[in-house]
């Protein structure tokens, strides 16, 4: 996985506060820090694939069960099953 360089411009009247509140937005949309979190130990790669087997269960699981309440918008089902890959 190629990470690109997160760039942030000061634009007129913008404070500093600002400027690390978008940079920190930024940081946390490209998934860097879960990225560097998961490497900090090593994992077994037959722990890894238990891992991403019980979430994707887990998610099988809860897209059946938000399937069957009714007030549940179709967007939510629908963020679920992307994650899912269907």
């Amino acid at each position: 996985m190629r990470l690109l360089p997160i760039v942030i411009r000061a634009k007129k009247n913008q404070s500093t506060s600002d400027l690390i509140r978008q940079f920190k937005k930024a940081v946390a949309a490209t998934g860097v820090v879960q990225i560097v979190k998961d490497r900090r130990y090593f994992q077994k790669p037959s722990k890894i694939k238990s891992l991403k087997t019980a979430e994707l269960s887990r998610l099988k699981k809860r897209a059946h069960s938000l399937a069957k309440t009714k007030n549940i918008s179709a967007l939510t089902i629908a963020k679920i099953r992307a994650r899912l890959g269907s």
